[in-house]
């Protein structure tokens, strides 16, 4: 995985949760990252997760 800084992550994360409609353009350019990078928004979740805390083991099956 690329080196992608967590407050990047932790801003798509914001916005897609957002209901704020003058953000819909980065919304969709936000949740098209999280896509391509970790699949969907729970795994780049995951991803910050296990960053902060190295004992979170994350095994994809």
């Amino acid at each position: 995985m690329k080196n992608i800084p967590t407050s990047l992550i932790n801003t798509w994360l914001f916005l897609i949760k957002s209901e704020d409609p003058k953000l819909t353009k980065s919304k969709a350019l936000a949740a098209k990252h999280i896509k391509q990078n970790f699949g969907n928004s729970e795994l780049a979740h995951l991803y910050i997760e296990q960053l902060k805390d190295k004992t979170i083991e994350i095994i994809l099956i």
